[in-house]
């Protein structure tokens, strides 16, 4: 029965400290449109978008990232806007930057060839992009003050130190995130 699935994904997520950072920023972008942009405490960075498992197959996903989650701590920094497919007709806005994605994308290798060796699920065909996402759009225009003022983004650093587990329940007013691991 598709209601006893659980929709997951894998990810590294944003300090408080750091969410409260980029929460003032968007909260001068966010009276400008009616752009989903993403909610405190939402932020994260996501190595892998697993789907809908069943419980049993998530109990296997937490005990098997458990060694994944020893690694040694680096530097994440956030410092330049981009877009999917890109910012002429974008459909997610993203915070990017090139400090700690080596990492991340080491990190999300590591994770897709455990998950397909000991459960068959099957890799990202995507090259990974790590990003952080900070918008969601169906049909908005970007107007010329809204890029502007992301041309204005700062940087945004931590030390990332841990990976999660986290449970996306979709609901009318947005995701609901739940860290299982």
């Amino acid at each position: 029965m598709k209601s006893d699935l659980i929709r997951a994904f894998i990810a590294v997520k944003v300090p408080d400290n750091v969410s409260e950072e980029l929460e003032n920023f968007l909260a001068e972008l966010r009276p400008l449109s009616k752009i989903r942009w993403v909610k405190f405490g939402q932020f994260h960075i996501t190595l892998k978008f697993l789907g809908e498992l069943k419980p049993e197959i998530i109990s296997r996903v937490k005990d098997l990232l458990i060694p994944l989650k020893n690694f040694s701590p680096f530097t994440i920094d956030l410092s330049y806007i981009g877009a999917f497919p890109n910012l002429n007709a974008p459909k997610v806005i993203w915070l990017s930057g090139d400090k700690g994605g080596k990492e991340l994308e080491k990190l999300s290798r590591k994770i897709n060839d455990v998950l397909y060796d000991e459960l068959d699920i099957p890799k990202e065909t995507k090259k990974f992009k790590s990003h952080l996402t900070l918008a969601r759009l169906k049909n908005e225009i970007l107007t010329e003050e809204i890029i502007r003022r992301l041309g204005t983004v700062k940087n945004f650093s931590w030390e990332c130190c841990e990976l999660f587990l986290m449970r996306s329940e979709l609901t009318t007013k947005g995701p609901i995130y739940t860290e299982l691991l």
